[in-house]
């Protein structure tokens, strides 16, 4: 009689943690789309670029010059795979804005909240991106190219690169298949930009996780416009996550200077860290000496935030 009165009771819960395996996370909406129209709807409220999106085989011409190539066009232009490794689904959309191509990630953070990632777009310098999804070792990777913004002499596409991207800390950089696992002890990241005025960002972390910003933006040569602060003790998980980050893209072995220091509308940036290893010190002119650099920068900008005003890509 007991026994039978455990099996009854085992059968029960088992049930009810099915049930509850059904009901208690919200259906993914990424995962339940069938049609290009379904994309559309889901991706248009995140602004007036993606208002003009088109999709289809409407979007084929802009991708001629990869006609050729592994990225040749494939008749469809959004692809579901969990990008960022947490178990929902993701999409990656491959389209046409006007007359050129517009590539996207759409990421789901978990039931059903939903944020753009393009970072591995850079318009100032490139042009023609494209992407598609591969695996490796059981991940879902981006395999991304695009060509130089500059044309050549004869009005020809040059420069194409094509980059293996990872998500990593909030965006997509360069695969790394050995990380390095430097202990970060502090770091301070400074940028200023000078474009309609003069923008001053301060990131500062200590050993402890108490992160320090201040930020000032005023018309260049103003002094009368005062400087913002703020400090917050960053949680274990965002301790975790740039340090993860900074081994990732190799900090150390990182070059100490970027840029020639005449770039237009880019931020001058300095990111000093201290490791187990000694002091990193990187100058980059550029605002983004290389992909996984520039996440970095965009990481610690997104912890100003409340002073900035500015959200993270």
């Amino acid at each position: 009689m007991n026994l039978l009165r455990f099996v009854m009771l085992l059968g029960a819960l088992m049930a009810y943690c099915y049930t509850w395996g059904q009901t208690g996370r919200p259906k993914s909406q990424i995962a339940a789309l069938a049609t290009d129209t379904q994309v559309l709807a889901l991706v248009r409220p995140f602004g007036w670029e993606f208002e003009q999106l088109v999709l289809g085989d409407s979007a084929r011409s802009v991708y001629q010059p990869y006609a050729r190539t592994a990225f040749r066009w494939q008749g469809k232009t959004w692809h579901r795979a969990d990008l960022d490794g947490n178990g929902w689904l993701d999409l990656l959309v491959v389209g046409r804005r006007r007359d050129i191509p517009f590539v996207f990630c759409v990421l789901d953070s978990g039931n059903n909240r939903l944020r753009i990632v393009r970072n591995f777009y850079s318009a100032l310098d490139e042009r023609q991106p494209m992407a598609r999804v591969v695996q490796k070792k059981g991940k879902s990777l981006l395999q991304y190219t695009s060509f130089a913004r500059r044309r050549g002499a004869s009005g020809e596409l040059t420069g194409r690169r094509t980059l293996l991207l990872a998500y990593k800390g909030g965006g997509f950089i360069p695969y790394e298949r050995q990380p390095t696992t430097h202990r970060i002890r502090s770091l301070t990241y400074t940028s200023r930009l000078y474009y309609h005025g003069q923008h001053d960002i301060q990131v500062a972390i200590d050993s402890t996780g108490l992160a320090r910003y201040s930020y000032r933006s005023a018309a260049t040569g103003d002094t009368t416009v005062p400087t913002k602060y703020r400090q917050q003790q960053l949680r274990p998980d965002q301790q975790a996550e740039v340090a993860e980050l900074l081994n990732y893209v190799r900090f150390a072995s990182c070059s100490s200077r970027y840029g020639t220091g005449n770039e237009n509308h880019r931020p001058r940036v300095t990111l000093s860290v201290t490791y187990e290893g000694g002091l990193k010190t990187i100058h980059d002119s550029s605002g983004g000496g290389t992909l996984g650099l520039a996440q970095v920068y965009n990481w610690l900008e997104a912890l100003a935030t409340p002073l900035t005003g500015v959200k993270e890509n």
